[in-house]
């Protein structure tokens, strides 16, 4: 993929994650309900945490807001991964440039789809930040 271009508020928000946690923050990102989330470098995940979650509860307390962090991998199958924990699955496999997250349980799948498919959708804007795939749930 490109570059990726972040506007003035992603900007805002990643420093200020940076700031607190001394991490670097790849890309940052809303959902409707105004969770925002923070990928970071492969192996920066605890750091970016801190010991006994002290940095993101730092974080969730100057934004006001809830806060997920996900450690970026360059494998897209690994990145999905990182993406829906701790939601356990039986399977990430990529076919023919699609994503299929494969499980048979019920609760797992309306996990990742989420009411409306709202979790679907988020999982693939953040896939398609970095990788040109998409993602379904099987």
């Amino acid at each position: 993929m490109g570059r990726l271009i972040l506007d003035q508020d992603a900007f805002a928000l990643s420093s200020l994650m940076e700031k607190i946690t001394r991490v670097r923050v790849k890309d940052s990102f809303k959902d409707d309900e105004g969770m925002i989330y923070f990928v970071v470098n492969f192996g920066d995940l605890g750091k970016a945490i801190g010991k006994g979650g002290v940095n993101i509860k730092k974080v969730q307390q100057e934004l006001g807001k809830k806060v997920k962090i996900i450690e970026h991998r360059n494998n897209v199958i690994d990145f999905v991964k990182s993406i829906i924990y701790p939601i356990k699955v039986e399977e990430v496999v990529e076919e023919e440039g699609v994503i299929s997250i494969k499980d048979s349980s019920k609760k797992a799948k309306s996990l990742l789809i989420g009411r409306g498919g709202k979790n679907l959708k988020l999982i693939n804007r953040a896939v398609k930040r970095f990788f040109d795939k998409e993602v379904k749930v099987v």
